[in-house]
């Protein structure tokens, strides 16, 4: 397929910037006079960056910046040529959109619009454009239900243009959401606190690097509280066999330096301390992650 795009097509409401990867192939052979390009259209969105780098190499740390190819030919037209490739490789570009908030009727539930017509040309200065694909990159609002998945936020820290802390922070938090849950109190407030301090992490990284975006999405997300929450697996019996061995809960590796301490002791008086310590740190979190959803989605 000589061009491929891939992008969120439904936002949550408010949302006004996002991002796209435009895959292109240049074509092998073409007439000696023409010359492949890549023509963006634009129509309500803005380019806020762009950046490039080969489908066989692609990595955050080789991406290039290709706005200085980019040259109008009319307006709301921008042209990028396109450097030739084997054929068995292609040009991945990497773009960030936005949208003038003081724009009418973006951003609202059930509104949609078109954000770009995308094209791979052949030109030819005697003969014109000739078109070799074509594709449209769209949007639609919807209204920000909370949800109990994080697909959306694990997309965009895989495949968006985040700064590295923020994508790892984002992987630590999809990978901790999830495996199952153990149908243990004494090992699910361990689970629970470990998730939403990578929830903190990311909340913080976020405002740290001005990720709008990333906030969003992660004040979507319901993590929900205690055990049988709907929509989440659950594994017994727990294998921490806390009550006949007085085991160390279940943990993710790198657990208790994500915590900050340590959270087991083999004596049970202070096991007990410091479950009662620990269960005081999840009301706390909790209440962070309620505060941070009010803004994006009112009263929850």
């Amino acid at each position: 397929m000589p061009l491929d795009l891939r992008f969120e097509s439904e936002l949550p409401a408010g949302v006004l910037e996002g991002h796209a990867v435009i895959v292109v192939r240049p074509p092998a052979h073409l007439d000696p006079a023409s010359r492949a390009v890549l023509r963006l259209r634009l129509f309500r969105a803005r380019i806020t960056s762009l950046h490039r780098c080969t489908a066989s190499s692609s990595s955050s740390s080789l991406l290039e910046d290709a706005s200085a190819r980019l040259w109008a030919e009319q307006p709301h037209i921008l042209i990028c040529p396109l450097d030739p490739l084997p054929a068995s490789d292609a040009w991945e570009y990497h773009l960030r959109w936005a949208i003038d908030p003081s724009e009418p009727g973006f951003g609202a539930v059930g509104e949609q619009c078109a954000l770009f017509d995308v094209r791979l040309l052949a030109r030819d200065p005697d003969t014109g454009d000739r078109t070799l694909a074509a594709g449209g990159i769209m949007a639609a609002w919807e209204a920000p239900h909370p949800v109990r998945d994080l697909q959306a936020l694990a997309h965009l820290g895989a495949h968006g243009r985040l700064p590295r802390p923020l994508a790892d922070a984002i992987a630590d938090l999809v990978g901790a959401n999830g495996p199952s849950v153990p149908l243990c109190g004494y090992c699910a407030i361990y689970w629970e606190l470990e998730l939403l301090t990578y929830a903190d992490r990311v909340r913080d990284l976020a405002e740290h690097y001005g990720e709008t975006e990333v906030a969003g999405l992660l004040a979507r997300w319901d993590p929900g509280q205690g055990l049988d929450q709907p929509g989440r697996q659950y594994h017994r019996p727990c294998r921490c066999q806390r009550l006949r061995l007085g085991e160390r809960p279940e943990a993710h590796e790198g657990w208790r330096a994500v915590a900050g301490g340590e959270w087991w002791s083999p004596d049970p008086d202070t096991r007990e301390r410091l479950e009662s310590q620990m269960r005081q740190q999840v009301t706390a979190a909790r209440l962070r992650h309620l505060a941070h959803r009010r803004p994006f989605l009112g009263d929850i």
